[in-house]
């Protein structure tokens, strides 16, 4: 048959970049990225066609040859597949309550509504996950100053707003993050924008700005405060709002006395002079807009405080909803929502809810990095079956716990694209259909939406996963909870409120845009702020009603230079975690070939002062030691690192996988994230 382009998305990561599909004879021949700055510089958008086609695709489900997980797998039919999971989960809700099964589920992000439904449908309160460590806590922290109406305003950071004259990035690189917005970023700043970038790593992002604050990872909720006591010192701040709109102002000027710019700089390891220029370059050169990454301020014991401390430095200026500074002003599309969430308040209390339950209430979702406490300890009720979609054991702090601890369950399956250490663990395997094989409905900012057909047939007898949920609810015993097993009917009620239909997507293949009312500047003016005092809580009423400070108040890491001076001598060097590369998302395509030749090895990013203490160069094999164990990865000596840091690559599987050495007990008490980024460590030759 002759070609087809379609349209389609590209979910090598979470940016869903827009494409354009060549089919030809039912096969994908060429795929483009409509965005020409993202297709010339991102890596995996070129890559999709090694993926979609890769020899190492699961093409048909797999079960255990014998009777423990050390057998072989075996090939067997869906039907075969779905009958032992459902018999599994069915024989532990009857032996112990539907609670004891666990439902986690990574990427990609798009089938999560069918996976939550059928958590609850099933029974389960334990709907997880990556958010356990993921962007969630900057939600958390902005919805408990500002309120929900504003728990997403720190994502609209991530383009350039013309009017914006300076702007502060805290802890992204962009062109690894975001690199659809990196080239907007460079003209800005060639057409005057001031830049001021605070990171541990001078980034190529950091190597422009007028001001570099290299700061010690875990550190910025105290340079904050630190910029909060420059800027009421100063009287660069807007009395109006603060008393107007604000709850807590006083109470915050005390805090911040103690954060002086020499007390900051000690701290920090900024230079008290660079805190100074960087506060009031922020202040007076206005609008100001504060950019985030999506977790290097939440991956520590005081992440959500330490965010909350960050986000008050708009409001305090002048820079709060208005246009070119941090503002959210887009609205989505009115729909269904088909998680049946509500219905856990009548269910046991779901995973982490004991420790854990502001992040556990206002976010929707269970937190799974206690997962393998719960399944040593069985209290209050024993956890005995794990639905792992995509399940990635190193995304856990102390991911050998946790493996050691998954071995522990009666049952376990795992859906994914290829065998990976999560599917090792598994019973069973259940192969997915990619991006280009399955029905999206894609939804994004302003009302706009389009409904994405599949481009070709899944490849070999993989299954899109809403499918392998729908299927399963049968068996269930819940499948007239899920439209008699039909996307069509489910998305048609999806999309009830807005009024469309998929029928009216699919003749406008291009997307159909939503009349949503854009908010006015400063609309808190007329609506107020969803918290329980109407006004921005800089003493959070919510945080002290659960017996944490109210304050966003600055706590050292448990593990740090200040907190820990006797781990020192063996363990001198701070670890951060975690920073984006190019060819990779997260633990994804590390099997491409072409990706692989860019990052082949992880590298251990260390200054050359330690490296020269340690006798250590570039290409070195060298082991990473912390309090829980080692890893061996190669040296990348360079001086774009902080001395006393080292920055180490995540989710490499093996012997390379940092976060086997990452504290799985010291939880940030709000969110129960963990300390990817500010533990202790040395570096060695191996």
């Amino acid at each position: 048959m002759p070609e087809e382009i379609k349209n389609g998305i590209c979910y090598m990561c979470t940016a869903s970049c827009a494409t354009k599909v060549h089919v030809d004879d039912g096969k994908v021949t060429q795929i483009d990225i409509v965005d020409p700055v993202a297709a010339a510089i991102c890596p995996r958008g070129k890559a999709q066609l090694d993926f979609i086609y890769h020899p190492d695709r699961l093409k048909q489900p797999l079960k255990r040859s014998g009777k423990d997980r050390n057998s072989a797998f075996v090939p067997i039919s869906w039907d075969e597949a779905l009958d032992i999971v459902a018999a599994n989960f069915l024989k532990v809700k009857k032996e112990y309550g539907p609670e004891s099964v666990v439902f986690w589920i990574a990427y990609t992000k798009e089938p999560r509504p069918y996976f939550h439904r059928l958590t609850h449908a099933f029974g389960s309160p334990n709907y997880c996950t990556e958010s356990s460590n993921c962007f969630s806590s900057q939600w958390l922290a902005t919805v408990l100053t500002y309120g929900v109406d504003y728990g997403y305003w720190v994502l609209q950071s991530g383009s350039v707003n013309p009017a914006t004259k300076c702007k502060m990035i805290w802890s992204t690189s962009i062109k690894n993050n975001a690199p659809y917005n990196w080239q907007k970023h460079v003209e800005a700043k060639r057409n005057g924008m001031k830049l001021i970038v605070v990171d541990p790593r001078r980034t190529e992002i950091a190597s422009m700005a007028d001001i570099h604050l290299q700061l010690r990872p875990g550190t910025d909720g105290a340079l904050a405060l630190g910029m909060l006591n420059i800027l009421i010192g100063e009287n660069l701040y807007d009395k109006e709002f603060m008393e107007k709109w604000t709850v807590g102002f006083d109470d915050l000027k005390k805090l911040v006395k103690d954060y002086t710019p020499e007390k900051t700089a000690e701290i920090t390891w900024v230079p008290a002079d660079t805190i100074k220029k960087a506060a009031m370059l922020y202040a007076t050169e206005k609008p100001a807009q504060i950019m985030f990454g999506t977790t290097p301020t939440t991956h520590h014991f005081n992440g959500v405080q330490n965010q909350r401390a960050l986000i008050l430095l708009p409001a305090l200026t002048g820079n709060f909803e208005v246009p070119g500074g941090n503002r959210w002003i887009l609205n989505h599309l009115p729909l269904n929502d088909i998680t049946l969430h509500d219905r856990v308040t009548s269910m046991p209390p779901g995973l982490g809810t004991d420790r854990f339950p502001i992040w556990t209430t206002l976010y929707k979702e269970m937190e799974s990095n206690v997962m393998a406490e719960r399944i040593d300890s069985g209290q209050p009720y024993p956890i005995k079956a794990l639905f792992g979609a995509g399940l990635n054991p190193m995304f856990f702090p102390n991911s050998n716990r946790f493996v050691e601890n998954v071995k522990k369950l009666d049952f376990v399956v795992v859906t994914d694209y290829f065998h990976t250490p999560g599917t090792q663990l598994a019973d069973v395997v259940l192969p997915i259909a990619s991006w280009l094989e399955r029905h999206m409905l894609v939804t994004k900012p302003n009302g706009y939406v389009t409904m994405i057909e599949p481009a070709i047939e899944s490849v070999g007898d993989s299954w899109p996963e809403w499918k392998i949920y729908f299927e399963l609810a049968k068996r269930l015993g819940v499948g007239d909870e899920f439209w008699g097993g039909d996307i069509i009917k489910c998305l048609d009620y999806i999309l009830e409120p807005s009024g469309f239909t998929v029928d009216d997507l699919r003749r406008n293949p291009e997307g159909m845009q939503y009349q949503v009312c854009p908010r006015p500047d400063k609309d808190y003016e007329q609506a107020g702020f969803k918290t329980p005092s109407g006004k921005v809580e800089i003493s959070s009423s919510i945080l002290a009603q659960h017996g944490h400070h109210a304050l966003p108040v600055y706590q050292e890491p448990p593990e740090s230079p200040l907190s820990r001076p006797d781990l020192l001598d063996k363990f001198p060097l701070v670890l951060t975690s975690g920073a984006r590369t190019l060819p990779y998302t997260h633990s994804l395509f590390r099997n491409i070939p072409r990706l692989r030749e860019q990052m082949p090895n992880p590298l251990v990013d260390i200054n050359p002062e330690d490296a020269d203490e340690r006798n250590i160069k570039t290409g070195d094999l060298v082991t990473v030691l912390s309090p829980r164990g080692c890893v061996c990865m190669r040296a990348n000596v360079t001086d774009t690192i902080l001395p006393g840091v080292v920055s180490v690559p995540h989710h490499w599987p093996g012997e390379a996988n940092v976060n086997a050495i990452i504290d799985d007990k010291n939880l940030d008490p709000i969110s129960g994230f963990g300390q990817f980024k500010s533990t202790l460590c040395n570096v060695m030759r191996a």
